[in-house]
């Protein structure tokens, strides 16, 4: 720490003041000073040779050994350059799996680690909001690999509310433990590759929104994040096409890493949405929609909600409904349908293209003919079902 800034970490003891002479833990900019420290020691290696957060550093390699030796040989000399140890029995050399930032990295993907898993599964059942607000946290660390996370844990967080009375019903129940099982079964979630083209399957409903961003992994198409919200207050009065749309744009904006300047297919089973994206003059809310949309380029696949189990799974809430039916059937069950989904045929027919809109002068053109022969052809059935 430097000298003049040392004065500034003074803390008073019974024998006396003392202050820091290296950066200590607990300070407001100590964590962003770190990692500027270390992006600059590592500048030129992270996301080619390594990946950084604070003191964890992951060396990866894609070929053998004796490539790997190298690579991290080549981040041993930076570190040592520039004055930095590493403690031995911290480090892990030469390894197919490891855990990184509470998740276990392997080859075949990302899966929650064993130990967090635990906590989850011991947690004992909340006895007031305080401890539900706890378990929510807890278990939200790994939202992403949970389907429909939002709409499962929905019956939890109304006891979060201001102003609600405080009841444990079967509802909630069914939802705690709910979530207990399905962590218990370490879900898989395999990494994105920028290669290959991305799904994007969403769905709403009076409850929540949710969205899967998936990639066909060679033997189908496997999910690489789940995401889903609980609608708010204002939301639940949306009718069913903004609810969809809306999930299309929070979904999308979501997951702009991956989506951004690559085309990518959104899957719906709101036959609407094909009609809204291209539609001329869209008012209100569908309007400043389509706008934050049209930086995006992309499909809009129909597939009907009898085969679209996954993007269903994702908003729908099943608790108060499941609780009656009972655990084991549902847990079964649900593996079941979340696997055969995967495969479910879209009616690729039925899809309508997306592209950035070109301004002119005064005069907007879309540039794709597909979506204006979908306007002319499909616009009045459309404007029925987004009525409807």
């Amino acid at each position: 720490m430097a000298e003049a800034d040392r004065d500034k970490t003074v803390f008073t003891t019974k024998k006396g003041l003392y202050r820091f002479i290296r950066m200590p833990f607990g300070l407001m900019n100590a964590p962003s000073t770190f990692q500027r420290l270390m992006n600059g020691v590592l500048r030129g290696l992270t996301w080619v040779t390594c990946l950084l957060y604070l003191d964890d550093i992951v060396v990866f390699t894609r070929g053998g050994i004796e490539r790997h030796v190298i690579e991290l040989a080549s981040v041993l000399e930076r570190l040592s350059a520039a004055g930095l140890t590493l403690k031995l029995k911290k480090c892990v050399f030469a390894t197919t799996s490891m855990e990184y930032l509470g998740h276990e990295l392997s080859c075949d993907g990302v899966r929650p680690v064993e130990r967090l898993i635990s906590a989850v599964k011991d947690f004992p059942r909340p006895r007031d909001p305080v401890e539900v607000k706890r378990f929510v946290h807890l278990a939200g660390y790994y939202r992403k690999f949970i389907e429909g996370f939002g709409s499962i844990m929905a019956p939890m967080t109304r006891l979060l509310r201001k102003a609600t009375d405080w009841e444990w019903t079967e509802e909630q129940e069914f939802a705690f433990e709910r979530m207990k099982a399905i962590l218990t079964t370490k879900p898989l979630l395999i990494y994105p590759d920028f290669e290959r083209p991305f799904r994007l399957v969403t769905d709403a409903s009076k409850v929540g929104l949710g969205a899967c961003l998936m990639q066909d992994a060679g033997d189908g198409w496997k999910p690489i994040a789940y995401a889903s919200k609980v609608n708010s207050l204002a939301e639940v009065n949306y009718s069913i096409t903004e609810l969809e749309c809306l999930a299309v744009v929070w979904s999308v904006k979501l997951f702009r890493p991956c989506l951004y300047g690559r085309v990518f297919t959104i899957v719906t089973d709101h036959s609407a949405l094909r009609w809204l994206m291209t539609r001329p003059s869209p008012a209100g809310r569908l309007h400043r929609w389509s706008l934050t949309l049209q930086e995006y380029e992309f499909d809009i696949a129909y597939r009907p909600g009898s085969t679209n189990v996954v993007a269903d799974a994702l908003s729908r809430a099943p608790a108060a409904v499941l609780a009656a039916v009972g655990r084991k059937t549902r847990a079964s069950e649900q593996r079941t349908v979340v696997d055969s989904s995967m495969t479910a045929p879209m009616r690729e027919v039925d899809s309508v293209r997306t592209v950035p809109r070109e301004t002119i002068g005064d005069v907007e053109q879309n540039t794709n003919p597909m979506a204006a022969a979908a306007t002319d052809k499909n616009g009045k059935e459309a404007a029925r079902e987004a009525t409807s």
